[in-house]
């Protein structure tokens, strides 16, 4: 270490200690008390925000973006800074134990999360920042995140400048305070959240780690496939000489890269959406519970619960689909086919999309049986798809059409609705992962663009197909799901 370096490194450890002694006596024991579950739940967070990091790529460089924050900020609102602070050390410091870490090291890392954090807590604290997150405490929120920011970025950045012998200024590079910025912001948007969920129920945690660990594995599986680029183009010679079999490889790799792209923009946009609406209804009830009346509170409530379950259907169609493309989800239904009439999968879709949607008739056709060997779910569950489709899209009104035909050696099972319909040019491109149209002046419904992918590998997991077809009317959609008549019914 140069003279200098070991100054800095001597200067911040010290602020660190003086900073963390004057915090300690102003900690709210009773409101610990009153957190502890919170305050556990939060500090475990913390070390495994420490052990585990998000790579995010940036202009041929690597930032490794710790979760870490996410919690240990959210900690400020729901304990204090005081708190915040000494679980932030024993987190960064255990960590740093079991990775070996040098005791100078282990020190300063300390001692730099100890000023950043003290230093956001202190500007939540000045803009009159609370125990309570509401839309008038969010501001100082904000305030306080990216003086947090801002503190660690300027430590960091001073450290690693005389570590590698270059001016201060050089170190503190725009490019970088961006990238700080913009990465860090990402993860701690998610503090208040995290707060009001605590303060409801611990239970709902764990469904925070589901955007994040979507944002980890888009971002390492990016990384990755440009590393791959990257070594492709220094090896010209040896790339012209790839079989059609590399090239496959390569033109799946492009795909994955575009599905990672949507799967950031997706799945955080419409997992956000359910969430700010249970973040907003647990802040109006606790804020305004003893104004509320009890039908108000039960609107309220169905509305979280509503919200609950369509950020549920979202997170099960993203596990479908990744179980689809590990090859898991089509051993299963293998297993499950039994032979069974297809008229009776398509009353029972009928009368379960009836009990959805009470308010829109369903009109069911059928002539004869349709012996099929599929897996009874399987079938169903693709129906029941195409009618919450057909009843969303469908006006008012107008009647869902569930009908099953046999056309030579297979029974065909359609659903009709008198909606705006599907150009053709898109009949093709509706079937493929996170891909959602506009219809018209329909307004989107949400969701994450895998039903209509996970209803067509359903169908091809039945040995059957899933189309898109001109409705029979002038308007409207009509899909078609076609299975395999068992052989000796064919033509009967």
């Amino acid at each position: 270490m140069s003279t200098r370096l070991r100054w800095y490194v001597g200067a911040v450890c010290a602020a660190g200690v003086l900073v963390l002694a004057a915090l300690l006596p102003g900690i709210d024991l009773d409101r610990v008390e009153q957190v502890a579950g919170a305050v556990a739940v939060f500090a475990a967070f913390v070390v495994v925000g420490e052990l585990v990091s998000i790579p995010i790529h940036d202009r041929n460089r690597v930032k490794e973006l710790s979760v870490t924050a996410t919690f240990a900020y959210g900690l400020v609102p729901l304990a204090g800074t005081g708190v915040a602070v000494v679980v932030f050390i024993v987190g960064s410091v255990t960590v740093d134990l079991v990775r070996r870490k040098g005791m100078v090291k282990t020190a300063f890392n300390a001692a730099q999360y100890v000023l950043a954090l003290a230093a956001g807590g202190a500007v939540y604290d000045a803009l009159g920042g609370g125990y309570q997150v509401t839309t008038a405490t969010l501001p100082s929120m904000a305030a306080g995140g990216l003086a947090f920011m801002l503190v660690n970025h300027l430590l960091v950045s001073v450290v690693v400048s005389l570590d590698q012998g270059i001016p201060v200024l050089q170190g503190l590079r725009r490019d970088d305070l961006r990238l700080e910025l913009g990465s860090s912001a990402m993860v701690l948007a998610l503090a208040p959240v995290a707060v009001v969920v605590a303060e409801r129920s611990l239970l709902l945690l764990p469904a925070m780690v589901v955007p994040l660990g979507a944002v980890f594995l888009a971002s390492a599986g990016e990384i990755r496939a440009k590393a791959q680029q990257a070594v492709a183009e220094q090896d010209a010679e040896r790339q012209r000489r790839l079989t059609e079999q590399e090239h496959e490889v390569v033109r799946r790799l492009q795909e994955t890269d575009s599905m990672k792209a949507d799967l950031i923009s997706t799945v955080s946009h419409e997992l956000r959406s359910p969430l700010t609406t249970i973040v907003g209804v647990f802040g109006i009830l606790r804020v305004r519970r003893k104004r509320l009346s009890p039908t108000e509170r039960d609107e309220l409530v169905l509305m979280g619960i509503r919200q609950s379950e369509r950020l549920h259907r979202m997170i099960e169609q993203l596990l479908l689909a990744a179980r689809f493309e590990q090859a898991e989800g089509v051993a299963s239904l293998e297993a499950a086919r039994v032979e069974l009439d297809a008229t009776e999968l398509i009353r029972q879709a009928g009368a379960e999309a009836r009990a959805r949607h009470h308010d829109r008739r369903i009109a069911i056709e059928t002539n004869g049986a349709l012996p099929v060997r599929v897996a009874q779910d399987a079938v169903v569950q693709v129906l029941g798809n195409l009618l919450d489709n057909a009843c969303k899209y469908s006006p008012s009104g107008e009647p869902v059409r569930l009908s099953g035909i046999r056309e030579g050696g297979q029974a065909v099972l359609a659903v009709e609705d008198g909606g705006p319909g599907i150009p053709v040019a898109e009949r093709q491109r509706i079937f493929d992962r996170f891909t959602q149209l506009e219809r018209h002046s329909q307004r989107r419904a949400g969701g994450v663009g895998l039903g209509l992918y996970i209803a067509r590998q359903l169908a091809r997991s039945q040995d059957g197909e899933l189309l898109v077809v001109d409705p029979t009317g002038d308007r409207g959609a009509r899909f078609e799901l076609h299975l395999p008549l068992l052989p000796e019914t064919t033509g009967s």
